[in-house]
């Protein structure tokens, strides 16, 4: 694979384009694992519709980012976070925490419970492991010297053991891919001794060198960084010559099938911390939907989507499988039609960034919530908490 190749698969626009070529063999037909009915997704935009205007009747929708986890209830801990006076040291604090923060946010499983004693509430899923990680961080589990930061050597030796006590893992409180998540933060601790001061923080300074001028990043330059700089993370990942494909996927009707789920959840997460920081990221529509199980979960449990495949919903299915993949492909592409229909109605131009957040994630969880009680997504993937 050529480098000009590669630079195509960490493209936003080569998943989109991807996701569109998808969409099309699903319209004609020629997919083994999913019906399409689109008729129903005016249907589903209207739940979206409806939850952004309840939950933002001003439609000042912020953007979809790891940061809005960190608040529960009146209590906000982004908040309350420790901050270096220096605009720069504390753009390498936020960048530090973020960081580490969304690498821990693949799903948490169902059963998975974290309890705040501080905030004294029991939480789950994305807002416990929001919590969990920022407590963690707090408290010095990433750094050598105990303060809150994330230092190549603390993460660098840190064993699964640690990050379980730390997310209150037990038999009884199982969290998903613990072992997984434990690896993730060792290769991250690696990679940034690379990077300035051997902290994870050094990837402001990283971004910093590639911004214009005015001080502005594009979005896509953002997403090329961060899948050049973290591409050894994924050591599970498809290779070609030697360098790490990342959330990139054979499907042999169409060849390679991009997502970069999590670093574009990343991409995002960072775009107010940066801003806070003297960095502007433009362009950022250029990203893409995240293709990821709350999203997907949303066109399956809104029947836009129907798996064909026998017994899909007791088999668990690998994320590399053609009936994930497709799921993924449809789901980058369909919510990129929802969301035209919902800027549509709401008669502002709201960016995706802000679509998924008001939103198309929201209203995965609703209906989630209310088709099963345990909130699972409808489809059940094997996931080692690096994917999703």
């Amino acid at each position: 694979m050529t480098v000009s190749e590669l630079d195509l698969l960490r493209h936003p626009d080569t998943i989109r384009r991807q996701a569109d070529r998808m969409l099309a063999l699903a319209e004609q037909q020629e997919l083994t694992g999913w019906k399409i009915c689109l008729d129903k997704l005016p249907a589903v935009a209207a739940v979206v519709i409806e939850l952004t205007r309840s939950r933002f009747p001003d439609l000042k929708v912020p953007v979809h980012g790891r940061r809005l986890h960190f608040k529960v209830g009146n209590a906000d801990l982004w908040q309350t976070r420790p901050l270096p006076k220096a605009r720069s040291q504390a753009g390498r604090s936020d960048v530090e925490l973020i960081v580490v923060s969304v690498l821990l946010d693949g799903g948490s499983g169902h059963r998975w419970r974290f309890a705040d004693l501080q905030l004294k509430e029991e939480l789950t899923r994305s807002e416990g492991l929001a919590v969990a990680s920022f407590r963690a961080w707090e408290e010095g589990l990433f750094s050598d010297g105990g303060l809150p930061r994330a230092e190549s050597g603390a993460l660098s030796n840190l064993a699964a053991e640690e990050l379980a006590d730390g997310f209150q893992v037990t038999d009884d409180n199982p969290l998903l891919g613990i072992e997984g998540r434990a690896a993730l933060l060792r290769s991250l601790g690696r990679v940034s001794a690379g990077w300035p001061g051997r902290r994870v923080g050094g990837l402001y300074d990283v971004l910093s060198d590639h911004t214009a001028p005015d001080g502005s990043l594009s979005a896509v330059t953002l997403l090329r960084i961060l899948l050049t700089e973290l591409a050894p993370l994924w050591p599970d990942s498809p290779m070609a010559e030697g360098e790490f494909l990342g959330d990139v996927w054979p499907y042999p009707p169409l060849g390679m099938v991009p997502f970069h789920k999590l670093i574009q959840w990343l991409a995002y997460s960072l775009i107010e911390p940066l801003h806070m920081a003297g960095i502007t990221v433009t362009e950022v529509d250029r990203l893409t939907p995240l293709a990821e199980y709350r999203n997907g979960g949303l066109l399956i449990d809104g029947g836009v989507l129907t798996p064909v495949t026998p017994q899909w919903q007791t088999t668990r299915h690998p994320v590399s499988s053609p009936l994930v993949v497709e799921w993924r492909a449809l789901t980058v592409a369909l919510i990129s039609r929802l969301a035209e229909m919902v800027r549509g109605e709401l008669g502002v131009g709201l960016s995706m960034a802000q679509i998924l957040e008001g939103g198309t994630w929201a209203a995965g969880r609703k209906l989630a919530a209310a088709a099963r009680p345990d909130r699972r997504p409808p489809l059940r993937v094997i996931s080692n908490g690096t994917i999703f």
